[in-house]
């Protein structure tokens, strides 16, 4: 990979705004049953704080309304309710009553907007780039499962490496992801075929042998050098010249075979 298309492919994404989520969440399944949605609220919430003051002014319902839930159902207020308590329990977020922001609250009225601050927790250990251009694109996503296609995608985007000698492509394994974030493995599946057909993440896949098919992931900004890249560390990988691979394509494939 030579370095002009490494520092073109880096200066496509430095005119982005990005948050940093924490790589101790990326695991979701290992912060609980609901892991995945307090990790999406996490990152809506850091994206609304995209201010001088670095506070999101929201709440219960209007949370609910933004990421598209409907908010009639009690159950569903009351999750929403719990996951906000829960993350400012485990330190990623503080919840005031006022902007002064003197005394933090541990309960929350559902029609009531607060202030609430993401503390940055752990995130000077090690952090994953979220883009806010892929943010919006999931909000936006017509489906019910958004939290769970975001815990995918955090999935992918954290085994992302941004230096001077990588570039920023993932070939995390889908068996990692499905062990990560407790998503059943079809789903895993059908989320990233979601994510690659939302423009969000692109993804080529290689198959090595009759028994093994490869994929290799970059954000859809780079899917001009996806596969330029995805190539050569197919064959380092494998082991193998990629004359004698038995073919490969764009989109994602089951990832068979991959140990």
């Amino acid at each position: 990979m030579n370095t002009e298309t490494k520092s073109t492919s880096k200066q496509e994404e430095n005119t982005e705004s990005f948050i940093m989520i924490s790589k101790s969440l990326i695991a979701t399944q290992s912060l609980g049953k609901n892991g995945e949605l307090d990790v999406y609220h996490l990152a809506i919430i850091k994206s609304m704080a995209n201010n001088f003051q670095g506070v999101a002014y929201t709440g219960v319902t209007h949370l609910m309304r933004f990421v598209g839930m409907s908010t009639e159902q009690s159950s569903t207020k009351a999750r929403t309710k719990e996951s906000l308590l829960r993350l400012q329990e485990m330190g990623h977020i503080e919840i005031y009553e006022d902007i002064a922001m003197e005394s933090m609250l541990y309960d929350l009225k559902p029609a009531n907007n607060y202030f609430i601050k993401p503390t940055g927790k752990d995130e000077q250990w090690n952090f994953a780039k979220v883009f806010y251009k892929d943010i919006q694109k999931i909000v936006a996503m017509k489906s019910d499962y958004k939290p769970k296609i975001f815990a995918t995608y955090l999935n992918m985007i954290g085994y992302l490496f941004y230096s001077v000698s990588n570039v920023p492509i993932s070939f995390i394994k889908i068996d990692t992801i499905v062990k990560d974030t407790g998503i059943n493995r079809k789903s895993v599946i059908e989320y990233l075929k979601a994510l690659f057909e939302e423009e969000i993440l692109y993804c080529v896949h290689f198959q090595i042998s009759n028994s093994i098919t490869k994929n290799y992931y970059t954000r859809w900004v780079h899917k001009e050098h996806t596969a330029k890249w995805a190539l050569p560390l197919a064959e380092s990988h494998y082991k193998t010249d990629k004359s004698k691979f038995k073919g490969g394509a764009p989109g994602v494939s089951d990832e068979r075979g991959v140990s």
